[in-house]
């Protein structure tokens, strides 16, 4: 910390802390590997690629996206609005739901739980269905059938976690969806951690390094007063006008250094927390919900052993996507790609992305307000590039490394994942109208994208 590099001016979560965001949990999906050409594997200037993982999830028809944001011109109060049951029988869940800790995967667990609730206020021990093995559905199926209701959960993919998705890169477990535990005295699975003996590892976002577009690292003190406008005039403003426009004066005064430094923050602070670009997003986006509190971790060996504990003992259907959810006086019908189920009620897990495209029928139809937030709400994007080499060529002793790109917003961030795996794997972000570009490319131009930005930067 004493040659202005090593750590940043503002760390990346002090926002969050200060503005009580939740963000950055729940992330992406879709996970493709092809083979490796030899001139990507060998590539000269680093280290040999041993495996990697690329994520799509805008692509991804199970989720049509990442997680929730606050659009300008709305309102938190839309998330409230989704979640409001129908008839005694059809009750929501899912992180665009839950008001205090929305798009996170500890958000989505606690909606199973209150959607859980409500079930047995209305209809008391009798049978349910959940539609969506992710963590809301998991975590509604695994409390009901705790109170003694006959559960069944339904699941179009051929695996449960939804957009909690821990994958195998090389050996490795690495989350290519949530990642974090934000806020570890505030989540609802840190007890459960304990009780698993799975390690929580700490995130620093100060323990980070900072590279310019020619690679040279970058003073962090040069971006002081960019990351104090954003926080004091963006991030702690309550409105629902867009934080794009709050920007737009203030860009206006600086040189083109300067703006490339603003974007490397709007992109790493902003987009990268909401996974939508800064001109659609509300500034009270960044002030809604409760405070995480407790720091970020990661925990070893990711999310999937969690939603296998949630799973334990329940009916789960896989590759059973449901086409239609009707109901009426007598219980609730869900006819699926494979046959038909019957119960006296229903949890929709549904990711919001998914209830946008119209893809699933219901009889009767969504509710107005169901509609209205359905329709006012967003569905952000946040994609990752997974590498593993053969050996690190990067200091394994910090978190974070930050790149200010010429092309605005790709890659600017990638994560040191050697403290979680024990490997040398990097984790590349991409987020917004930047990932949507990158998911027209195919899969080799991803990673040779990624790596042509990681060979740049002169540690």
């Amino acid at each position: 910390m004493t040659d202005g590099i090593s750590s940043p001016f503002l760390s990346r979560r002090r926002f969050l802390v200060g503005t009580a965001a939740a963000g950055l949990a729940i992330a992406t999906g879709c996970g493709r590997k092809p083979s490796i050409p030899t001139s990507i594997v060998e590539n000269g200037s680093l280290p040999s690629v041993i495996d990697w993982k690329v994520t799509r999830w805008e692509s991804d028809q199970w989720s049509r996206g990442s997680y929730s944001y606050i659009p300008a011109g709305s309102s938190s109060l839309l998330r409230l609005d989704l979640a409001r049951p129908t008839d005694g029988r059809r009750f929501m869940a899912g992180e665009a739901t839950e008001e205090n800790f929305p798009a996170t995967v500890n958000g989505a667990i606690r909606t199973g739980k209150r959607a859980a609730t409500e079930v047995l206020q209305a209809r008391g021990i009798s049978s349910c269905i959940v539609v969506g093995a992710g963590a809301a559905g998991l975590s509604a199926g695994s409390q009901l059938l705790r109170a003694g209701c006959t559960v069944t959960v339904l699941e179009g993919r051929d695996r449960i976690g939804g957009r909690a998705w821990t994958d195998d890169v090389d050996g490795s477990q690495v989350d290519l969806g949530g990642s974090w535990f934000h806020g570890v005295n505030t989540h609802t699975l840190t007890p459960r951690a304990k009780e698993l003996d799975v390690r929580l590892i700490p995130t620093n976002y100060e323990n980070a390094v900072l590279f310019n577009s020619r690679g040279t690292q970058h003073n962090w003190s040069k971006l002081e007063k960019l990351y104090t406008f954003v926080y004091d005039s963006v991030l702690s403003k309550a409105s629902k006008e867009s934080m794009g426009v709050a920007l737009i004066e203030f860009r206006r005064t600086l040189s083109a250094e300067e703006k490339q430094m603003l974007d490397y923050i709007v992109v790493s602070e902003i987009e990268h927390e909401y996974g939508a670009h800064v001109d659609n997003l509300a500034m009270l986006a960044a002030t809604e919900g409760a405070r995480p509190i407790g720091g970020d971790a990661i925990p070893e060996n990711g999310y999937g052993q969690f939603m296998d504990d949630l799973s334990n003992e329940l009916t789960i259907k896989l590759s059973t996507r449901a086409e239609s959810i009707s109901h009426d006086d007598s219980g609730v019908t869900i006819t699926t790609s494979n046959e038909i189920f019957r119960a006296d009620s229903v949890v929709v897990t549904l990711p919001l992305g998914v209830l946008q495209s119209g893809t699933v029928r219901f009889t009767p139809e969504l509710s107005t307000r169901n509609q209205a937030a359905v329709k006012g709400l967003g569905m952000g994007l946040l994609n990752k590039l997974v590498v593993k080499f053969k050996e690190p060529f990067w200091d394994v002793t910090k978190d974070l490394i930050g790149y200010i790109p010429d092309d605005r917003g790709h890659f600017v961030e990638w994560y040191n994942a050697v403290p979680w795996t024990g490997q040398p794997i990097l984790v590349g972000f991409n987020a917004a109208e930047t990932a949507k570009e990158v998911e027209t490319w195919d899969d080799i131009s991803t990673l040779q994208a990624g790596l042509d930005v990681l060979s740049k930067m002169k540690f």
